[in-house]
């Protein structure tokens, strides 16, 4: 998107992608200090519900540099907060010799899904949204949220998954086998 959006560049995502870098170091050098939170699943939630809103809004909707860079920051800071917390609850609820074999399977779901999202993503562009942009008007809202022109419907498909997230972390948020994972056993 960042490549044939107007006002994106080759160096609009090499910023982008040098501000996500930076943020991840701070947000883990952040975590380092705090003192451990009373409710880690709080913080994994709220976490990952400020990161999908915050960096896919921004993105979706930005039109510039400055604008991407800010929403990459703000969507990667508390992913290593998320990521810490997480880490320590399965340590702390997963018997020592289940951890190999529940590392695994987590490790599995969580990097098996990035090519098929690279995937999938490449088709809803190329064959949903980039088609479906190009039949708006001038003066759709469409248009006016995410621009005209090649990126526009990568725009849009930031703007989906950007609802997509938020309901996802709102629903794991309210379970109560979830929420248990905090309480003492």
């Amino acid at each position: 998107m960042l490549l044939s959006r107007e006002g994106g560049s080759q160096t609009a995502l090499a910023l982008v992608n040098t501000c996500t870098g930076l943020a991840n170091v701070i947000g883990s050098a952040a975590v380092t200090l705090l003192p451990a939170p009373k409710n880690r699943v709080k913080v994994i939630c709220r976490s990952l519900l400020f990161s999908m809103s915050t960096e896919n809004f921004l993105l979706a909707l930005g039109r510039s540099t400055p604008v991407w860079c800010f929403g990459a920051v703000l969507g990667w800071l508390f992913i290593p907060v998320m990521n810490t917390n997480m880490d320590a609850l399965f340590r702390l609820r997963i018997p020592v010799e289940m951890q190999g074999r529940v590392y695994s399977a987590r490790n599995t779901f969580q990097f098996f899904t990035i090519p098929l999202g690279y995937l999938l993503g490449g088709f809803l562009v190329d064959r949903v949204f980039e088609p479906f942009m190009q039949i708006q008007d001038a003066d759709s809202i469409f248009t006016l949220a995410f621009g005209s022109g090649k990126g526009s419907g990568a725009a849009l498909l930031f703007f989906v998954i950007a609802f997509a997230g938020i309901l996802v972390c709102l629903y794991f948020q309210r379970d109560r086998y979830i929420r248990e994972l905090d309480n003492d056993k």
